[in-house]
């Protein structure tokens, strides 16, 4: 008895003895699996220190490194698995390509706006997600979904320079820090998840730390809390970009089919007019679409604002390369089903704050003091085209959270 049990403490010993310098003990949190994009590479060769989705990985002699499916360069996404630092730094085990860089050069990531210089147009260095962002005269900034501010979450797509900062092609504002019901909001992927079964903990939904408090409510009405989940949080934005979650709602699982993954959600944008092979957005996300690609119209016509389910396979960026696709329901059909309507304004109240009763597309749609009009691309007019969020009242009508002109 007394040597099994010396036996097992110099097992003990000789295992921590064993876990490197400025590392943690082995354990779900300590041993770190993500993706991300590559942001940075040792100047010669693959041994040395890479960072990517903004953590530093350390690379040795031994980290297994899987380019099968192609070269692992600048803006490669990759798969890493290690066993976490201290300080937040990953030693790498292996490291998998999952997606080689563009051809262009260009990639893109999405964080948050910390710093942006006041001058016309927004020209000159961002900070955004902790990283240097160049504007140029050239940059493309589209506000749909909220100003430029600190604290927006945004997409960026850009070339990489050496240093790690990005020249940016086009930057897009994601999610607006205030929602319409006053919490701020995000929609994303989930990526990362606390390793305890009620998930209390902090979350990281695309790119972003979202703390999970025991109070939190998750509505897992539309899918079960998964990796790859796509989902809505509302709660309180910190200065560092991070969100206090009061509620969380599953907004499609990744697991559907076996072996095929699933989305519901509304069409923001097609190809192009008569054309469905290509890229299509749906509830912000890219799907690709192809001849092959089944789709059923038996509940109304393929266009912007239509309900669709989406089955297939997800990529590594979040995009779903579509097996089929099922009409659910139109969204601005005339039965007031849903609280959404995209048309032309046919009749505005005679007030100078523009509260009461308009017409959209034949839609009776109220307009309260609580109501967010967003008229970036133009003023409230008729003939407008605008795109209406709200609550669909019995008559078919609908009390308007927020009206957005379109271009």
């Amino acid at each position: 008895m007394k040597s099994s049990f010396l036996r097992v403490v110099s097992i003990v010993i000789l295992f921590f003895g064993m876990i490197p310098a400025g590392a943690t003990r082995a354990g779900s949190e300590n041993e770190p699996k993500f993706s991300g994009i590559v942001e940075s590479l040792p100047s010669a060769g693959l041994v040395g220190d890479w960072r990517v989705a903004g953590r530093t990985v350390h690379v040795t002699s031994t980290t297994i490194i899987n380019q099968q499916d192609g070269s692992i360069t600048l803006g490669a996404t990759v798969k890493v698995e290690g066993v976490g630092r201290v300080d937040g730094s990953v030693d790498a085990s292996s490291i998998e390509l999952q997606q080689a860089a563009s051809p262009s050069g260009d990639i893109t990531f999405k964080g948050t706006v910390q710093t942006f210089p006041n001058t016309a147009g927004f020209i000159g260095t961002w900070v955004i997600g902790g990283r240097a962002i160049h504007v140029l005269a050239t940059t493309r900034i589209e506000t749909t979904d909220g100003p430029v501010r600190i604290g927006a979450f945004v997409e960026v797509e850009g070339a990489m320079r050496p240093d790690g900062s990005m020249d940016a092609v086009k930057i897009e504002i994601k999610s607006n820090p205030g929602g319409d019901d006053g919490r701020d909001e995000l929609m994303g992927m989930i990526e990362n998840l606390p390793a305890i079964a009620s998930f209390v903990g902090d979350w990281r939904v695309s790119g972003r730390t979202v703390h999970v408090a025991a109070s939190t409510l998750i509505n897992r009405e539309h899918g079960s809390v998964a990796l790859g989940a796509l989902v809505e949080v509302k709660g309180t934005q910190h200065t560092d970009g991070s969100m206090d979650a009061i509620t969380i709602e599953i907004k499609s699982n990744p697991g559907g089919d076996p072996g095929r993954d699933q989305l519901m959600g509304t069409i923001d944008s097609l190809p192009g007019t008569g054309v469905l092979v290509g890229d299509w957005v749906v509830s912000a996300r890219t799907v690709h679409v192809t001849a092959a690609t089944l789709i059923y119209r038996e509940h109304g016509a393929i266009e912007v604002g239509t309900l669709v389910e989406i089955k297939g396979t997800q990529g590594a960026d979040g995009s779903i390369a579509a097996f089929s696709i099922e009409v659910k329901s139109v969204v601005d059909d005339s039965s007031g089903a849903s609280g959404t309507v995209k048309g032309g304004i046919e009749s505005l109240p005679s007030s100078a704050n523009l509260l009461g009763e308009w017409i959209v597309k034949g839609r009776t749609v109220h307009v309260i003091s609580s109501t967010k009009l967003k008229a970036e691309h133009g003023a409230f007019a008729i003939g407008v085209r605008v795109k209406v969020k709200g609550i669909p009242m019995t008559d078919g009508s609908t009390v308007a959270n927020k009206i957005q002109v379109l271009d």
